[in-house]
């Protein structure tokens, strides 16, 4: 017994179960209750040094979970780009579907086809903002998004040129005019094909030849002064009588002039900056 003894006292300090094998080489009938004795002895003291030990996270795992819980907001958002159709996508959609129904209410035989076809130019105009901010408020931006947006504003603005060209003035003081608004579609136009094809060449030429067509203040001016005379000339696109139709007519030709100037000096403007890049390229090349 003393040598069981000794035998179970090494048991209770061992580790592992090869050293209690090599060290248990008695009956198991008759040692029974001392191997019970032992295997309490054990777990009772693995728990209290357990128990005294304090609790430690792996190495970074607290900066994990600190890095983790401060970019909650980031994390709970989906990638908005993987998405293709957002709201103000939608909104980009239906301008260009209202295409057609300006179309269609430009030729109504109606005394109420200049405000609809007005009412259609002012929503769609309105849209144009909204999707924007939309999509800047809501974190929504979508690839598909960003490449409609411009194609539908040009669609828009190049209906309704085409559409007032199509016939002479009817109000204000350059009445029955029928080369003004022509000339003035053939600028704006012209500029929108020039500058789509110079951006197209631009995205496959490096970020410098980005940068040089890049958006700029000249441009959103432009697109303000089309969107207000266009408006104007819509509502008096049947003529009328009276001090406000002729004011609503005169300033849409003025505003009208101010948007085809501000095409070409942008248009200017895009072509000194991409001549410059190309200037630099051709010195660069040279070298």
């Amino acid at each position: 017994m003393a040598s069981f003894g000794k035998v179970c006292t090494r048991l209770c300090t061992t580790t592992t179960h090869s050293h209690a094998r090599a060290l248990l080489r008695v009956p198991q009938q008759s040692c029974v209750s001392s191997l019970w004795q032992c295997h309490r002895q054990i777990s009772s003291s693995r728990l209290t040094a357990h128990a005294s030990q304090p609790k430690q996270h792996p190495t970074g795992a607290s900066d994990d979970r600190q890095m983790s819980g401060s970019n909650t907001s980031t994390s709970q958002t989906p990638p908005s780009n993987n998405v293709l159709i957002t709201i103000p996508t939608m909104l980009t959609i239906g301008r260009v579907a209202a295409i057609p129904v300006l179309i269609a209410a430009w030729y109504w035989s109606s005394p109420y086809s200049a405000a609809a076809t007005t009412a259609i130019f002012a929503v769609a105009s309105l849209t144009d903002w909204l999707d924007g901010y939309l999509a800047r408020k809501m974190n929504a931006y979508s690839p598909f998004g960003a490449f409609l947006d411009p194609v539908a504003d040009k669609l828009m603005v190049a209906a309704v040129l085409v559409l007032l060209a199509s016939k002479p003035l009817a109000a204000g003081p350059l009445a029955g005019n029928d080369w003004l608004l022509p000339v003035c579609t053939l600028a704006i136009i012209g500029r929108e094909i020039t500058m789509s094809a110079l951006r197209e060449w631009a995205a496959s030429a490096g970020p410098e030849a980005r940068q040089a067509v890049a958006v700029n203040s000249w441009g959103k001016w432009k697109t303000a002064s089309q969107m207000a005379s266009l408006t104007l000339l819509l509502l008096v696109k049947d003529g009328g009588q009276g001090p406000l139709v002729d004011a609503a007519a005169g300033a849409g030709v003025g505003l009208l002039l101010l948007a085809s100037w501000l095409t070409v000096q942008s248009l200017a403007i895009y072509m000194r900056g991409l001549w410059r890049f190309m200037a630099a390229a051709s010195r660069g090349g040279s070298k």
